[in-house]
């Protein structure tokens, strides 16, 4: 598989953010009947939500790299690495994808999607739209089903504490898988280490 080359993520993050976020914010007012603000800036205080979603987040983030640092996952590692690598992203670029990724899809599926059918079925449908449970690799399937625990992770911090906090947790998830597979990548790959 090709990487995605640095205008078309560019592209693919802007439409995340705002085009996910509008569908998030169309399914709170149309169908959930809420006040859009109630729902996207309610929850207890902001630093409680940064306190639980930088925990939350990065206890995810050690619980995935020892997950794909194992040897039965070491396909799916090398398989990301070689994405990543090829793509050669700068600490600003994952920065901007994290962030792209984690409000848009906050906004779509835990505060849009969540409240209409429930925390466990919007992180499986979150994780069956990443393509990350296939019928034909079982490894990918089983860090698919890590993936629902996290992601109904995130469901719980929304419901609990607010928006911010799962935003919070997605990001340092997403920043740290990010930094470490690309820095694995180019620490085993020197030749890929020129920007």
């Amino acid at each position: 598989m090709v990487p995605p080359d640095k205008k078309r993520l560019n592209y693919l993050s802007w439409l995340t953010l705002f085009g996910m976020s509008a569908i998030g914010i169309l399914l709170i007012h149309y169908l959930q009947q809420k006040g859009v603000r109630t729902v996207l800036l309610g929850g207890k205080k902001y630093y409680l939500q940064t306190l639980a979603g930088l925990f939350f987040g990065s206890l995810a983030a050690i619980l995935g790299l020892v997950m794909i640092n194992g040897r039965r996952f070491k396909g799916i590692r090398v398989f990301f690495e070689g994405m990543i690598g090829g793509m050669n992203p700068t600490l600003l670029h994952i920065l901007f994808y994290s962030f792209c990724a984690s409000v848009g899809e906050e906004v779509l599926f835990r505060a849009g999607i969540q409240p209409l059918i429930g925390v466990w079925p919007a992180s499986i449908l979150f994780v069956l739209l990443h393509g990350y449970i296939h019928p034909y690799n079982l490894n990918l399937t089983i860090y698919g089903i890590f993936l629902v625990v996290i992601c109904a992770g995130f469901g719980y911090l929304f419901r609990y504490f607010g928006l911010f906090s799962a935003i919070i947790a997605h990001f340092v998830y997403d920043v740290s898988m990010f930094c470490v597979l690309k820095y694995s990548y180019r620490s085993e790959n020197p030749e890929s280490a020129v920007v």
